[in-house]
């Protein structure tokens, strides 16, 4: 993106922020909580309160790190009496490289959805995603990359994985392209215009179809490598299956002009395809799919990914389920989504300025507990937080964090670099990446397995067999248990006093302090073990790491 975009980006931001009069209007998380409550009315009597420092703390360590904090953190934080300590907090999460490894994991799931292996290494597009990330990438420009690479150029080769990854298959990516970046899942009408959904028509489907239709799978014979070749002509005819009427569609986004051909040039090619060499025409209508999608004009791009930003943070979306927004389903707070979809237009697709201003919002703040209430209070009105399960990467780098493998990985890593380079500082931030990316190489094989365990589809609350048994009995978290240097039960079983122990297990795993009910209980249950103190803490640890309260976040 270049700086005359991002000067007029700024610019009308500055437009939106600054009403006529000169006077500053509230920040961006105060006018959420201003449409929020608006749309609350009477019921804002039944607003949960806000939530604890134990409960953020948690909280908004999962939603910018992807893990929870460590023990010391949460004691740290605990005891910090500094008015603005959570915004403080928040800016460092944000500045953290582990916040761009985390939006890298959500990304991830959004735009490949776990796809295996295909034409390009899954670790090289992670690394795509995670350096963007850490450039602050705006979305648009993101869009724009993974939408117009062909996988031809070896250097940018694994911004193609969303493309290989479907054989571009064009029905499941013209319903992915719908889906990821317009919010609307028209698979339905691939048949037919939708029978109960006036707004999802074939000819929007087909549209997207159009740009994708003239494109193929070419395998270099001399490298055996896959990328994507053109060829220059080629049109979309579609039938209804309720009609049989025939059709025909040029590519087109939704309502959006409808882009014709132009007129052909004398030769159609910079490289005819055939079987040796990739087709390249001249005009390529793939090519101008990433633009018209971007468009300011296509406001569609915009509010979806608002929608789903605001999902990320808050555990739903104003439009619920993300990819069904139509006129029968219309998003909870139409007003706060036009909103966010204007900020984030202004901002140029700044989604981490987004996401630091809807964890500021006294709305993402409140406690997870329910005020009690004789009425069935709608989820839509946002009156306490969202209860949600922890994703199988939250879930593994938490689980790592809570029993001390990162500390020890960090460790590890961190003399090895200074080996190297005599004058590594963790402090410095291109140092703090370096030790970033050797931690999440080392521990990523165990991060896979949870994966493959936890990736299963559940209802959320609920676990497979499989899950409850990896927790309760697997190899791999039995080993973490056991003593080592600088791991949770190495620590603690130096400890000689039970209350600490006690106190210093559920900051780690919880970031809390044991109720008093709790303290006795663990003091009394590790009294048992004697000599074998160790063994207790072990099946103490399992125990908490099984629980729901670390399962979740709160």
């Amino acid at each position: 993106m270049n700086m005359a975009t991002r000067i007029a980006g700024l610019l009308l931001l500055a437009v939106i922020a600054v009403p006529a009069g000169g006077d500053e209007v509230m920040p961006l998380h105060q006018r959420v909580d201003k449409l929020i409550t608006a749309a609350q009315g009477d019921l804002v009597m039944y607003a949960s309160p806000r939530s604890s420092d134990e409960e953020f703390l948690r909280r908004i360590s999962l939603d910018l790190v992807g893990q929870i904090p460590t023990g010391l953190e949460a004691e740290e934080f605990l005891a910090d009496e500094n008015p603005a300590k959570r915004e403080q907090l928040v800016d460092r999460l944000l500045a953290r490289p582990r916040h761009a490894r985390h939006l890298q994991h959500q990304l991830d799931v959004m735009l490949i959805q776990r796809l295996p292996k295909k034409h390009v290494e899954p670790a090289q597009w992670q690394d795509y995603l995670f350096t963007s990330m850490l450039e602050n990438k705006p979305w648009n420009q993101l869009a724009e990359e993974i939408l117009t690479a062909d996988g031809s150029d070896e250097k940018q080769r694994p911004r193609s994985r969303f493309l290989l990854a479907r054989n571009l298959n064009f029905d499941d990516t013209t319903r992915d392209i719908g889906r990821i970046f317009l919010g609307r899942d028209m698979q339905c009408a691939q048949c037919h215009d939708h029978p109960s959904i006036e707004d999802y028509l074939q000819r929007h489907y087909y549209g997207i179809t159009a740009f994708l239709k003239r494109s193929y799978l070419f395998k270099d014979p001399k490298s055996g490598t896959t990328s994507i070749g053109e060829k220059a002509d080629g049109d979309v005819k579609f039938t209804s299956v309720f009609t049989n009427e025939e059709d025909s569609t040029s590519p087109r986004l939704l309502e959006l002009t409808v882009i014709e051909d132009p007129k052909p040039a004398d030769e159609l090619y910079v490289t005819k395809p055939d079987d040796k060499n990739r087709g390249i025409p001249r005009y390529s209508r793939r090519l101008q799919l990433a633009p018209s999608l971007i468009s300011t004009e296509n406001v569609d791009f915009r509010m979806n990914i608002a929608n789903r930003t605001w999902a990320l943070v808050m555990g739903r979306g104003l439009v619920q389920p993300l990819d069904m927004r139509h006129a029968t389903n219309p998003p909870s707070h139409p007003e706060l989504l036009q909103l966010l979809a204007d900020e984030l237009l202004a901002s140029d697709y700044d989604l981490r300025a987004l996401i630091r201003q809807l964890v500021l919002s006294e709305t993402y703040q409140r406690s997870s507990r329910r005020v009690d209430s004789d009425q069935d209070l709608p989820v839509t009105a946002y009156l306490s937080a969202e209860l949600k399960p922890l994703t199988p990467e939250q879930l593994a780098w938490s689980t790592m964090q809570a029993v001390g493998m990162i500390a020890s990985s960090q460790d590890q890593q961190r003399a090895i670099l200074k080996k190297e380079d005599p004058s590594f500082d963790p402090d410095n931030r291109e140092m703090a990446v370096k030790l970033e990316q050797a931690v999440n190489t080392t521990l990523q094989p165990h991060v896979d397995i949870f994966v493959s365990i936890f990736a299963a589809k559940t209802d959320g609350f609920s676990a497979t067999a499989s899950q409850a048994l990896f927790l309760e009995n697997g190899e791999l978290i039995s080993n973490w248990l056991k003593p080592g240097a600088g791991n949770l039960a190495g620590r603690l079983g130096e400890v000689e006093k039970l209350e600490l122990v006690a106190r210093e297990l559920y900051l780690a795993l919880l970031s809390r302090p044991p109720s008093s009910g709790e303290m006795e209980n663990l003091v009394v249950f590790l009294g048992q073990f004697g000599s074998e103190r160790q063994t207790g803490i072990a099946q103490a640890t399992r125990a908490i790491l099984c629980s729901a309260e670390f399962r979740f976040n709160h």
